[in-house]
């Protein structure tokens, strides 16, 4: 096992001898177990491991950032010197300066489930869980992917900030199918094991699947659109994305300019944690070692504020909101208030609607006005008269994050958390019913 904290000593030794006026050194072991699985049936198991060590550097006003795989002391020490020899060549920059005092970071008691990283053997039995749910809920056949794994970060700087931290999530992604190209997918993404379901992940898949058979194209029009958790996390990221001060300074944000103005429906409020109970991602400090928080970004419709980092704070005469990236602030957890709603009563509500289960292919075509179009796959369903009557496919969902946020009708109570390749930042998300979506035949 590597020595975090000794690999990042050994970077800011280096850079302490070179005189670097500050430095930072990020050292990062994850370890994941692997399966997939496809027809039914274990096809790959696998483990892996892999460290990196995240450097930055500023002297005399330049800054560089720069990340190795290879943790050899000789090597970490020749890295920091390359590093630091590529300053000379690079144009001043405006990145702030390290707190002249740094704090100090552990890990509290129970900050994630060790029966995740004990648990990894019994991968397959899982995944078989899944399948087999999928296939009495009336799936045919289904592929995916469980993993376990458990990351641990060290972080040393030159102002006396040192940190540590440890995250663990158990994830899997199933699809399966019926007839033909008759789908659903399931997800059940969790930090415990204690809340991770692989069979209701089935069940859904194969449900799903099922109920798509004989799915047709739809008339093309303006309606009202059911999102699931999945598809509304994947949007909702490109919400908090935009809330980025860099986003904003980069002219890439349909935010800028909107701080205390409404954005959304009253009924939406979207805050990022740093850390909170039951989160797949994020830390107890970020890139700069400044403690991370719980930023609300949205509070009732309204934007609070942007996700800063020490540089965007400086330029915005404010504080950091412990979102570093030392380039670009990010969220770290995302979470979408819940609401009043069941899922019964949304569906129930609905004239003449679309229920969407999960989508990909998310494009923007203006960063700057948030116009972006969706191809929804799987599970897709018209509503007419509060039923649902019959399966659609061959899809795109066209709108405007703004428009379509603040035409949020209904949000559910129950919430569950998404991540997965389409949803990159973990999100804690509900069900959410829109007015007004433009729905188009995919290749029209």
């Amino acid at each position: 096992m590597t020595d975090l904290a000794g690999l990042a000593e050994v970077a800011i030794s280096a850079a302490s001898k070179l005189e670097a006026d500050d430095a930072i050194a990020l050292a990062i072991d994850g370890k994941a177990r692997i399966v997939r699985f496809a027809n039914n049936s274990l096809t790959v198991a696998n483990q892996t491991e892999e460290t990196e060590l995240m450097v930055y550097l500023a002297k005399d006003r330049r800054t560089a950032l720069a990340v190795t795989s290879n943790p050899v002391e000789s090597d970490v020490r020749a890295f920091v010197a390359d590093l630091f020899s590529s300053l000379s060549g690079l144009p001043e920059t405006n990145q702030a300066p390290l707190p002249a005092k740094g704090g100090k970071f552990r890990p509290a008691s129970g900050s994630y489930d060790d029966r995740i990283t004990k648990g990894v053997d019994d991968l397959p039995g899982l995944a078989k869980k899944a399948i087999d749910s999928s296939l009495s809920a009336g799936g045919r056949r289904s592929a995916g992917i469980i993993s376990a794994s458990t990351t641990s970060y060290s972080l040393l700087a030159s102002n006396g900030t040192s940190g540590s931290d440890v995250r663990s999530e158990i994830t899997l992604n199933i699809r399966s199918f019926a007839e033909g190209d008759a789908s659903g997918q399931g997800l059940s993404c969790s930090a415990s094991m204690s809340e991770f379901d692989p069979a209701e992940a089935g069940r859904r898949a194969g449900g799903d699947a099922q109920k798509m058979v004989g799915a047709s194209l739809p008339e093309a029009g303006d309606y009202e659109v059911l999102l699931s958790p999945t598809i509304a996390a994947n949007l909702v990221g490109c919400v908090a994305d935009a809330s980025s001060a860099f986003s904003v300074e980069a002219g890439q944000s349909y935010l800028t300019d909107k701080l205390g103005k409404k954005v959304a429906a009253e009924s939406l409020s979207l805050t990022d944690h740093g850390r909170m109970k039951g989160a797949l991602g994020g830390r107890l400090f970020d890139d700069e070692g400044m403690p991370t928080s719980s930023t609300p970004v949205i509070e009732r419709g309204k934007l609070n504020g942007y996700l800063h980092n020490l540089s965007t704070a400086k330029r915005w005469k404010t504080d950091t909101t412990g979102n570093a990236g030392i380039l670009s602030p990010h969220p770290w957890n995302i979470e979408i208030g819940a609401g009043d709603a069941e899922f019964d009563e949304m569906v129930k509500g609905m004239k003449k609607g679309i229920l969407l289960t999960n989508n990909w292919y998310t494009r923007f075509t203006n960063y700057r006005t948030g116009d972006f179009s969706t191809v929804p796959r799987d599970g897709a369903f018209l509503v007419e008269g509060g039923r649902v009557t019959k399966p659609l496919k061959g899809m795109r969902l066209s709108d405007g994050l703004e428009r379509m946020f603040s035409s949020v009708r209904l949000v559910s109570k129950r919430r569950e958390w998404i991540e997965w390749w389409e949803v990159e930042t973990p999100t804690l998300c509900p069900w959410m019913l829109i007015d007004g979506v433009k729905i188009t035949r995919a290749f029209e």
